[in-house]
């Protein structure tokens, strides 16, 4: 085809004028041997460094500067491992532990607050886990001598009993292992029904099962690592299923998704009620608390549903059931590290931080009232400086055959205290304090209102003598000192000083104040510069150890 030639033709003459005009460029002796090679043999494509691929050329550039010196190829090394290591590190972590360190990333305290009252915006959890169902070992209790057949219930129950340390804190204690044994006893006549050959609790011998217990006990802990590992892999997937929640997009860390099992009720101090049966806790009994749009969990015990799903925004709470010993409401809520944990306590420091500007002005105030003639008016000065200079808990009524009889400030009685209690007569003011505090935690204390301490800066710890002497004279043990008042009253009378105000204030104010300044003394000092962190820890401790002293 002539236009087909005539192009051909034209692009074989650029092609040629292209080639002589770059021939002007190359020196006259390379042009010489070049075309001296060009008649017998081939001519191999000239290699241009500038043309050569990116991908080469930085794999040229990377060894170039590897190599230059050993220093460099030591810290490059070194480098190299240091990263190698840190991604080692993030591997052997599992999975519930990369979410750990990945909810850190949120910061709730710059986070959008949810309307006023609310809690929450939206909440999506999987509800609770409940506890595998008795299985029966069939290893027989002995009664009068004779083993005795049970059925699978009474075993569970009979179980529970031979669980327990003869020698713990209470069956170990002849005054608890009274109310012990007594409770028990009666919750399990009721299982074993009317009838039954049980009827005498010295004739019933359980140490068969608790044998069997023990030797169980030896079992689980001589399991081969993998088994153990295993285990762990159980408790981790159980862990990522429940252990989570999302709240207002992000995610939160649940606390005690484990439904407690049924067991003997043991309780702290003396419990009037240690002993009895806790039941097991079904579904049915459950309600959940969730968004309307999240989807409902499923329950995983078949033939079982919940018994109630709510959307209540403004608790905090993600489930809720009755347990049968006091009947009491028990909560599934958020971790400790939770964003509501977090607020509460942003919300009590702050308090006790607004405390710091009123302190001296309430303190005025009681210590004028210390002498009022009015009996109200001083029996609440003198409880507001026990509160404030003790740190004590405020107290309240309580029914002594459904609780521990613990104590607070305003139901001390007469027989918790101790006048002179080394009996050295003449001008001595040592009072000996003895309770049981809250969780039945023994406070016995002696206090000298005497001192300096108490009446340097007009401390008034002398007055604050004379007035308790007062209040407890002419009454009988069981009466209360603080016979005007009650914690509602007190909590009240603080509130005129400051919006929130009550004793709860007092305790995290003087504990921080206590924590704050000891932590100064130790900041202060000459060799605190030179402390390595271990040490500064140490310190930490030994501030918080004064804390603990004081609450």
């Amino acid at each position: 085809h002539p236009s087909a030639n005539n192009t051909q033709q034209s692009t074989t003459t650029k092609t040629s004028n292209m080639a002589s005009d770059s021939e002007d460029d190359i020196p006259l002796r390379n042009l010489t041997k070049k075309k001296k090679k060009s008649a017998g043999t081939p001519v191999r494509p000239v290699k241009v460094p500038s043309s050569a691929s990116p991908a080469k050329k930085r794999k040229r550039e990377g060894a170039a500067s590897a190599s230059p010196t050993k220093k460099s190829k030591a810290k490059s090394g070194t480098s190299s491992n240091g990263d190698g290591a840190k991604k080692k590190a993030l591997k052997e972590l599992d999975k519930a532990e990369r979410l750990q360190f990945a909810m850190q990333a949120f910061l709730w305290w710059n986070a959008k607050n949810p309307p006023e009252g609310h809690q929450w915006v939206t909440m999506e959890h999987t509800g609770v886990s409940f506890p595998e169902p008795y299985e029966a070992h069939g290893v027989k209790m002995l009664y009068d001598g004779s083993e005795i057949s049970l059925t699978p219930a009474e075993e569970e129950v009979a179980t529970f009993f031979a669980g327990m340390d003869p020698d713990g804190m209470h069956l170990g204690n002849p005054d608890t292992a009274k109310i012990f044994i007594k409770n028990f006893f009666a919750d399990f006549r009721q299982v074993l029904g009317k009838g039954h050959k049980i009827k005498d609790f010295k004739k019933c011998d359980f140490e068969p099962i608790r044998n069997h217990l023990k030797e169980q006990k030896m079992i689980k802990k001589a399991i081969s690592e993998k088994e153990r590992q295993a285990n762990k892999e159980d408790r981790n997937q159980s862990t990522l299923k429940y252990g989570f929640a999302i709240v207002d997009g992000h995610l939160e860390k649940v606390g005690n998704y484990n439904m407690e099992p049924p067991g003997t009720f043991r309780g702290r101090g003396a419990h009037p009620k240690m002993g009895k049966l806790k039941s097991r806790v079904f579904p049915e009994q459950v309600s959940l608390n969730l968004s309307e749009c999240a989807p409902i969990p499923i329950c995983e015990i078949p033939g079982h549903s919940w018994g109630d799903v709510r959307h209540d925004p403004r608790g905090q709470w993600l489930a809720t059931w009755k347990e049968n010993i006091n009947n009491q409401s028990k909560y599934m809520q958020l971790a400790a590290q939770s964003s509501f944990k977090g607020k509460s306590d942003r919300s009590k420091y702050s308090k006790a931080a607004m405390l710091c500007e009123k302190i001296v002005e309430i303190r005025k105030a009681y210590k004028k009232d210390l002498k009022s003639a009015n009996k109200e008016t001083r029996q609440l000065a003198t409880a507001t400086w026990v509160i404030d200079r003790l740190a004590l808990r405020v107290g309240g009524e309580k029914d002594t055959d459904e609780e521990a009889d613990t104590v607070g400030c305003c139901s001390l009685r007469v027989e918790h205290f101790h006048f002179d209690p080394n009996e050295e007569g003449g001008d001595n003011k040592e009072i000996e304090l003895e309770f049981l505090g809250k969780d039945s935690m023994l406070f016995k204390q002696t206090i000298d209102f005497g001192s300096d301490l108490y009446n340097n800066d007009k401390g008034m710890g002398t007055q604050v003598y004379m007035n308790l002497k007062k209040f407890s004279s002419k009454k009988e043990p069981s009466q209360e000192v603080f016979d005007a008042i009650n914690p509602t009253m007190l909590n009240n009378h603080l509130k005129q000083f400051m919006d929130g105000l009550s004793a709860k204030v007092f305790r995290t104010y003087n504990a921080s104040k206590t924590l704050q300044d000891e932590l100064r003394k130790t900041e202060q000092s000459t060799t605190w510069e030179s402390l390595s962190a271990a040490q500064k820890v140490v310190e930490y401790n030994n501030a918080n150890r004064e804390v603990a002293i004081l609450c």
